[in-house]
């Protein structure tokens, strides 16, 4: 059976239900699919500041953190959500990332599954670089990319 971590960092909610989702569809296809999040010191105190936080926190605080690249090793897809800050991803989720530098240097997840989702507040609030920054990283490791086209879901771009 193949095996799948879905990795993501969500203070409002927006990307933790996004990979709740993504969660349960890939066990509806049969994968053994793994949640994760990764750590966010600041969370407790951040997510009491936006009502939308305040909805998800207690499920959000429930997923199990991860901690570095070496924790995916194993899986055969990895798949990254990330809110969009300022055209990229959070610091926190770049921070998970940078934890791949060993990886890289050995090319250890070579051929690996990848893709990435992300949420923003506005429609012009950069979700495209903060995509891209997923995907390069991903390039960077030697990974798959999974593509998913625009007509997926009726909407004019990926989620």
């Amino acid at each position: 059976m193949a095996k799948a971590a879905v990795v993501f960092h969500s203070v409002c909610g927006n990307v933790y239900q996004m990979a709740s989702c993504l969660t349960e569809a890939l066990r509806g296809c049969g994968i053994e699919a793994d949640l994760f999040r990764v750590e966010d010191e600041t969370f407790d105190e951040v997510s009491l500041r936006f009502e939308a936080s305040r909805e998800f926190r207690e499920d959000i605080q429930k997923i199990p953190v991860i901690h570095s690249g070496e924790d995916v090793i194993g899986y055969d897809a990895l798949f990254l959500g990330s809110p969009t800050y300022f055209g990229g991803v959070s610091a926190q989720m770049k921070r998970f990332m940078d934890s791949f530098c060993d990886l890289w240097a050995q090319a250890r997840l070579a051929g690996m599954y990848f893709a990435c989702f992300t949420s923003s507040g506005t429609a012009s609030g950069g979700t495209q670089m903060c995509l891209q920054s997923m995907n390069v990283f991903a390039q960077h490791m030697g990974m798959r990319l999974i593509a998913v086209p625009c007509s997926l879901g009726g909407a004019p771009q990926p989620a």
